[in-house]
């Protein structure tokens, strides 16, 4: 369909789908799918259905930060990882370097975006770090550090998941900041240029006592402080804006990648064709204006935007929800309006095309050919 079929009008208050994913993998044959598994091919399909209904990825602390940039009329999404599993990035070696395993999460999403330049690489991986339950990040020993390097040059970012992935849902204040700030000490020793800003709390369980869910966003373990922007549970929703007043940081939402009711698709639907009962967010082109019909100005967190030196900007809407209408006068032939906005913003290139030696004693990590 075209664009004009697709894309309503502009509204940066609208929410934003957080895809959660576990592992990316085929069954072995003759077994059923296994619980919080997607195939290769339905993965790789989720990507043509967010390409093709408008979406464009961004990293999950730039969502929640409000560093929404995705070019004008497109909405954005959030990809998240969970648990480290080998089947989200998988190396295979070469005589000379080690190259990204095709069909892993990191293989299918290059090849996306060689293959859809205007699709960046954007994803958040909430990591369980080196430790007695997990030897090693993403698997294959020895190259945990070396994957979480190479995400970060990607421009991916890495998010924590706590040490052990136990429940925090009886845990004290000092067991909760050693499973977090464990985690976080962890991560940084073994990538010293990650900068973690969210927090995925294990099985989605958050503290009996909301008293202690500060703590998901800021404390201190063995001398080493912590601070993040947002906590995330594991739920059905997409996220509201950060620009609304619904947003709350501390608790925010992601939808399951399943099919079905309130699966990835789904909400895909639902946010595409108004059944939704929330708007989409369309961006209008500008990280510094945030655009959004008038009718819905009592959602907009004003003195917030105003805060991050931003403009507010609640237009008058034309044309219905379906857009603009066309310019005419008598006799002569419409000429398209452009959607009411601030204009097109540039499109933020993909991944890096230079990948290099990691660590003195690494080998590369490339792209398969």
């Amino acid at each position: 369909r075209g664009l004009g079929d697709v894309y309503k009008r502009q509204n940066e208050l609208g929410v934003i789908p957080v895809i959660m994913y576990h592992d990316i993998k085929d069954p072995k044959p003759g077994n059923k799918p296994r619980p919080l598994t997607r195939s290769i091919a339905s993965f790789k399909q989720d990507l043509e259905v967010l390409y093709k209904a408008g979406y464009r990825p961004i990293n999950l602390s730039d969502a929640v930060n409000d560093r929404i940039d995705v070019p004008t009329g497109l909405s954005p999404v959030v990809l998240t990882f969970d648990d480290a599993r080998a089947s989200q990035f998988q190396l295979k070696e070469s005589a000379d370097s080690l190259q990204v395993e095709p069909n892993c999460a990191v293989g299918i999403m290059d090849a996306f975006h060689k293959a859809h330049p205007d699709w960046p690489m954007r994803a958040t991986f909430f990591i369980l770090p080196k430790s007695k339950t997990t030897m090693e990040p993403f698997g294959q020993l020895g190259q945990g550090g070396q994957k979480i390097d190479y995400i970060l040059q990607q421009g991916m970012e890495i998010g924590n998941h706590t040490v052990l992935h136990k429940s925090l849902r009886r845990m004290t204040s000092a067991e909760i900041q050693q499973e977090i700030g464990g985690a976080h000490k962890s991560i940084l020793e073994a990538a010293p240029n990650a900068k973690i800003s969210v927090f995925a709390a294990p099985m989605g369980e958050y503290p009996r006592d909301k008293k202690l869910w500060p703590l998901l966003l800021k404390g201190e373990y063995g001398g080493t402080p912590y601070e993040y922007s947002a906590a995330f549970t594991a739920a059905w929703r997409p996220m509201p804006s950060p620009a609304s007043l619904k947003f709350n940081p501390v608790r925010l939402e992601r939808i399951d990648s399943v099919d079905g009711l309130n699966g990835i698709r789904d909400w895909i639907k639902k946010l595409g064709d108004g059944t939704a009962g929330m708007p989409r967010y369309i961006s209008d082109g500008d990280p510094q204006v945030i655009s959004y019909p008038k009718g819905d100005a009592p959602l907009s967190n004003v003195g917030k935007i105003k805060a991050e030196g931003k403009l507010a900007y609640a237009y008058e809407p034309f044309g219905g929800a379906g857009g603009s209408k066309p310019i005419v006068s008598d006799g002569s032939t419409p000429a398209t309006m452009a959607k009411p906005g601030i204009g097109p913003k540039r499109i933020v290139g993909g991944a890096s095309a230079t990948p290099g030696a990691i660590t003195e004693t690494a080998k590369p990590v490339t792209r398969g050919r």
